[in-house]
């Protein structure tokens, strides 16, 4: 009898290590786990992303109905938002770092760390530091907020560190798209040049197979429409980006954004109403000379200012904006000779 309770006593005391084993290690591992873990699986769920460098400035990027925006106003560059969510969804944990280094590691992430949280439907799902460069520089120390072991990270198949995909410039990260109607979403298009009015223009499209040209004194095309020339000049509002925003100063704005300097005014007006309007000017800096095939010119032969709507200015370059610098005589076939 009291063999069996002992058996009894034994068996039991089996079961309980079992269940312990189990229950407490399987959650040790599985907290382990989670503390490595950086990606998020679902990236098409994420909502925002808030990135915050060593000092202190914090750069918000919401996705909207209509797209991403940068902290809220700012229309978010489409490819460089998808290299953050693939970063997020594909990030792994390369190797733990070795003892010798993770006391100096863990003081510079602590001091020099960007901080990124990532929310889904406005709930925090992930919140991680990101630190350096491996001495390789194809990993990337980072450590997860409730951890305390830093790690070195990666993205298999890719050759490089990951810190400079968590960067808190907004211009950056900007869309730097100027125009991006498709032809059926234009309304109206109006071109003028102040020092050649008879070369100005106005398109109305009503539909894709009927727009009507006018000039610049309100005079309706004459001749033969060039129907290829026509739609291909359309399409080109389709896409059209500057190069890169510029701060000019005050004083520097004054002398450079000169009515003498203006090669053309551009407004374009989409079917619910909308308005968007540039100006180019002559890239031209206050006597600096360009150099063009051995010889100083006055004025950029590459480039051009874009002031967008009044406000930003902007460096693009003349083989895009070439695209939308036509003549009205240019839309008939063959050609009008102008007759300024």
């Amino acid at each position: 009898m009291k063999k069996n309770v002992i058996y009894l006593v034994i068996i039991a005391l089996l079961a309980f290590a079992v269940v312990y084993l189990f229950k407490f290690k399987g959650n040790s591992a599985s907290i382990a786990s989670q503390l490595k873990d950086f990606a998020i699986a679902d990236t098409a769920e994420i909502s925002r992303v808030v990135i915050t460098d060593k000092q202190g400035k914090i750069l918000v990027l919401k996705k909207e109905k209509s797209g991403w925006f940068v902290n809220d106003t700012i229309p978010a560059r489409k490819d460089i938002v998808q290299v953050l969510l693939e970063t997020l969804k594909r990030i792994e944990v390369k190797s733990p770092v070795n003892k010798p280094m993770r006391e100096n590691v863990m003081k510079q992430l602590s001091t020099g760390a960007i901080k990124v949280q990532v929310y889904q439907n406005n709930d925090l799902q992930k919140s991680f530091f990101v630190g350096g460069p491996t001495m390789d520089g194809t990993g990337t120390f980072m450590i997860l907020a409730d951890a305390d072991e830093p790690l070195i990270t990666h993205i298999p198949g890719f050759d490089g560190y990951l810190t400079v995909r968590f960067n808190t410039n907004a211009e950056i990260w900007r869309d730097r798209e100027i125009f991006r109607y498709y032809p059926s979403f234009i309304d109206a298009i109006e071109v003028k040049y102040p020092t050649s009015p008879a070369e100005s223009f106005v398109l109305k499209v009503a539909n894709k197979d009927q727009v009507s040209i006018a000039n610049g004194k309100g005079e309706m095309v004459k001749g033969n429409v060039n129907a290829d020339f026509l739609r291909s000049y359309l399409a080109a509002y389709m896409d059209i980006q500057y190069e890169n925003i510029i701060q000019l100063a005050l004083s520097t704005r004054d002398s450079v954004l000169v009515p003498q300097n203006l090669l053309a005014s551009i407004t374009v007006v989409n079917k619910e109403g909308a308005k968007k309007s540039i100006q180019i000017f002559k890239r031209y800096w206050n006597g600096r000379a360009f150099v063009n095939k051995g010889t100083e010119v006055e004025f950029d032969q590459d480039r051009v200012f874009v002031v967008i709507n009044g406000q930003l200015v902007a460096n693009g370059q003349y083989r895009t904006f070439n695209k939308l610098i036509v003549r009205y005589q240019d839309f008939t076939n063959p050609p009008i000779q102008s007759k300024n």
